[in-house]
């Protein structure tokens, strides 16, 4: 009977240190970064291929080579000389490498017959591959003097 005691004293300490989750959340497995639960991975069930990315091409239509332009103000700026006028072509390609390969399949771009050189007292030129409006006014008077001839040379 002693031994009967021993070992009901023994159980019954065993029996309250037996822990039961009260939520079934409570012993669910957490990353170690401690996020909340996202791995980062997501999963698309769509099977659509992307959206074909809309492409524009411009053409710029350069009168002469690149060269220094001088401001009044004694700043330089290294820039080819354009027309007002641009072509631009408008296309779709599935990805950057059918953008590539519709560019060097595009129609070279056709000169207008009569092209606009000055307007509203500004030239454009063409710096770092993007147009840039500069005010006549600005310009020395060596380059004011050579867009006057250029434009005297152009087609009315």
């Amino acid at each position: 009977m002693k031994a009967l005691l021993i070992l009901l004293a023994m159980a019954a300490p065993l029996s309250a240190q037996v822990v039961l989750p009260t939520t079934g959340k409570k012993f669910d497995t957490r990353p170690i970064n401690g996020s909340a639960g996202s791995n980062g991975v997501n999963v698309n069930a769509s099977t659509k291929p992307p959206p074909p990315t809309k492409t524009k091409l411009t053409s710029y239509f350069i009168l002469g080579d690149a060269r220094q332009w001088k401001s009044t103000d004694g700043k330089s700026l290294l820039g080819a000389i354009i027309t007002f006028e641009e072509a631009v072509i408008e296309f779709e390609a599935a990805n950057p490498a059918a953008a590539r390969e519709a560019v060097q399949k595009a129609p070279p771009a056709k000169m207008p017959d009569k092209p606009t050189l000055i307007r509203d007292g500004k030239i454009r030129l063409l710096v770092n591959k993007k147009p840039v409006e500069v005010p006549l006014e600005r310009l020395s008077e060596e380059d004011r003097k050579y867009v006057q001839d250029l434009n005297a040379r152009l087609p009315k």
